[in-house]
């Protein structure tokens, strides 16, 4: 018998994701300052316009692929919102939300959401409360102390910077 059988593994499939990933059903992001890097850009006309790094996209789908579900929570409610939703086609999006913790307990008493067991990442003071509620939550490097004291992981990224794609290397293990 090998010296580290286990043999109460014997006919369990064996997961091929680390642990984290085994623990958690949900990822939720905010838009401006994690799926973005929080700024505006104004052209001539006055047309608002958005940047998103295709390293986020890209991480956004591997973690769906690993079986989590994807989320969006903002205090936004504009046309861009409505291009992440079309984009991602996320399994959950609450837009216009001042209170984000509110909207999230709501939403987890809709879905069967475990707060343990889903991941957030803010950038703002109106993420604090949310970001000290669920299981992991983190934030980027480039936001105020009390933002990254409410988080369980400051990430090396600043806002819209490659992000996501940090979360999902942290998650996924890659």
């Amino acid at each position: 018998m090998p010296k580290n059988f286990d043999p109460t593994s014997v006919g369990r499939p064996q997961s091929s994701f680390p642990l984290m990933v085994q623990n958690v059903d949900a990822v939720i992001f905010d838009v401006d300052g994690i799926l973005t890097d929080g700024a505006v850009y104004v052209d001539s006309f006055g047309h608002e316009t958005k940047r998103i790094l295709f390293d986020d996209i890209d991480a956004i789908f591997a973690l769906r692929r690993a079986g989590m579900k994807i989320g969006f929570i903002t205090a936004e409610n504009t046309g861009f919102c409505e291009y992440v939703r079309r984009r991602f086609e996320p399994d959950f999006f609450l837009s216009g939300c001042k209170d984000k913790l509110a909207a999230f307990k709501e939403l987890s008493q809709k879905t069967g959401l475990e707060k343990d067991r889903v991941v957030y990442a803010g950038d703002s003071r109106k993420d604090i409360e949310l970001l000290k509620y669920v299981g992991r939550s983190f934030a980027p490097s480039d936001v105020d102390s009390q933002i990254q004291s409410a988080a369980t992981v400051v990430l090396r990224s600043r806002r819209g910077q490659g992000v996501i794609r940090e979360i999902a290397q942290d998650l996924l293990g890659s």
